[in-house]
């Protein structure tokens, strides 16, 4: 029998280390089971892992052969690059020359012409002669550059005068038209002044207008002073440009 007073004392054990280790595996089961859930709802779905990770490793594969054909594609674009540099380069140099070349050949005709004239019979007119009319392409459509020669035949050293003109006849359309030197030319519109004692060598432009056939070219030298003299001679346009 208790005494009157007396008290019941209760002990109790506590293990906060076994909580934990339940509390933990609890933890991983749940995680377990999730895992396997989504896992299992993506292979209902279609989803197959080890064939995506055997597509990524495929992918992965393919991304470094390409890398490797952009860096070989691009050497090979440098050097063919270095190739056409080269290449324009040396066509630079040979169309220089060439040109260097026909403007040399140009020179001589223009002196074997002149000196034909110098040395020609003595039956040959006086006075103020042209002794020869050449056209070259200038570059650009419609754009040519023009050389004549004048030179006087005559027993004294006396200095002639005088204007060129030019005069182009072609077709505009359907209709033949001429036009004066001031249409055709960039350099004067009133024609070309000459001056020389023996020979004189001029140059020019002629721009043909946009739709112009041109057909001959008529040169007209005439000289100023008290006794004018004027000579005339015309030029078929495809002898001259061809």
């Amino acid at each position: 029998m208790a005494t009157k007073g007396s008290k019941h004392v209760i002990v109790k054990h506590h293990h906060p280390v076994k909580k934990s280790l339940w509390l933990f595996a609890l933890l991983v089961v749940v995680l377990m089971s999730g895992w396997w859930l989504f896992d299992y709802g993506r292979s209902r779905a279609g989803f197959d892992g080890a064939a995506a990770s055997g597509e990524r490793e495929r992918l992965v594969e393919r991304i470094g052969q390409l890398e490797d054909e952009v860096t070989e594609l691009r050497a090979q674009k440098a050097i063919h690059e270095q190739a056409r540099e080269i290449d324009r380069h040396a066509y630079v140099q040979v169309e220089a020359s060439l040109k260097e070349q026909q403007n040399e050949v140009l020179e001589l005709r223009e002196e074997v012409i002149f000196y034909r004239g110098i040395v020609g019979s003595s039956d040959q007119v006086r006075g103020l002669q042209i002794l020869s009319f050449l056209l070259e392409d200038n570059g650009g459509e419609g754009n040519y550059r023009y050389r004549l020669i004048l030179n006087q035949l005559a027993k004294s050293n006396r200095v002639i005068k005088g204007r060129v003109r030019l005069t182009l006849i072609g077709l505009q359309g359907n209709t033949q038209v001429e036009l004066p030197h001031a249409d055709i030319s960039k350099k004067s519109s009133k024609g070309e002044l000459f001056r020389f004692k023996y020979f004189q060598e001029l140059d020019g432009d002629i721009v043909l207008p946009e739709g112009f056939v041109p057909l001959r070219i008529k040169v007209e030298a005439r000289s100023s002073g008290k006794k004018p003299k004027s000579i005339e001679r015309i030029y078929n346009w495809s002898e001259l440009a061809g």
